[in-house]
């Protein structure tokens, strides 16, 4: 057991520190002093102590939808995080950089974490009670992968400011599996959900974003204040992302300490209703 735990801590540390995923352009959040001569790059791990909370919203063969909610910190699933891959990076040229962050996550997720919500019906909704859900298991896959070109609009010993354009693709599959005390019924006796059973979706969100990113250095230190803002539209209404830490530079790696949020609002009648990750970040920025 001591040796799966490690194994796993050491798989989120390398990769996305539980989830999410991902879900940004941070591995370019500690940029370099623009102006450098010729081309630069930089790979930047990081472990993120993130808390996701959603609601997702499964369709039924009837044609209803049942909502399926999550809360969980990294506490409650590192140990089932089944799966983790990371890859980000940046190359600059000048004042120009192109970055990019691609994560995938698999993860399980019990009783504790999550449970069905509502059923939603043409004429309203119908609570399906937590004390009437005797086992709620749900296995989420989702992958975020975000592309942005950057432009520097100002720069000094002070630190630099960048403003960036791109997108964000959220990818999600998930399935719940339940069981219930009983059958869920209409008055006139129509079965809505059964007492056991499985529900599942897939689906893919494109949004473009647009923002801000930059560092502030801390005059006579080797700290500096790295930070980061988006908001995006399309494919989901509104996503938007912010990051804010305290960095220390080093002969080989810039590491910084922050605090990262993630959000994606949706229509109450789409899959995805609502969808944040949240935390802490630790992360290493690598350049050559």
């Amino acid at each position: 057991m001591k040796h799966r735990i490690a194994w796993l801590a050491a798989t989120a540390l390398l990769s996305v520190g539980g989830l999410v995923p991902a879900l940004g352009q941070i591995a370019a959040t500690d940029a370099p002093a623009p102006g450098t001569p010729g081309w630069t790059f930089a790979v930047t791990p990081y472990f993120w102590l993130a808390t996701i909370r959603s609601t997702f919203v499964y369709g039924t063969p009837r044609g209803d939808s049942v909502t399926n909610s999550i809360s969980a910190g990294i506490n409650k699933y590192l140990t089932d995080l089944n799966f983790g891959a990371m890859v980000g990076g940046e190359a600059r040229y000048d004042r120009v950089s192109l970055m990019t962050d691609g994560i995938f996550t698999s993860l399980s997720l019990t009783s504790d974490t999550n449970h069905l919500g509502h059923i939603n019906l043409r004429s309203g909704a119908i609570v399906i009670p937590q004390s009437q859900q005797l086992g709620t298991g749900t296995r989420t896959n989702m992958g975020v992968w975000g592309l942005a070109a950057g432009y520097t609009v100002l720069q000094g010993d002070w630190g630099n400011l960048d403003v960036l354009a791109g997108m964000r693709l959220l990818a999600l599959g998930s399935q719940t599996n339940y069981t219930l005390t009983d059958d869920i019924r209409l008055p006139d006796r129509t079965l809505l959900l059964a007492r056991q059973g499985s529900l599942s979706f897939g689906a893919n969100y494109v949004d473009v974003i647009a923002g801000v990113r930059g560092r502030f250095n801390i005059p006579n230190s080797q700290f500096f204040v790295p930070f980061y803002l988006d908001i995006g539209s399309a494919g989901i209404p509104l996503t938007w992302q912010a990051y804010l830490g305290l960095g220390y530079h080093t002969s080989i790696a810039d590491l910084a300490l922050g605090y990262r949020y993630l959000d994606f609002q949706q229509h109450s009648d789409r899959t995805v209703r609502n969808l944040s990750l949240g935390g802490a970040i630790l992360s290493a920025t690598f350049r050559f």
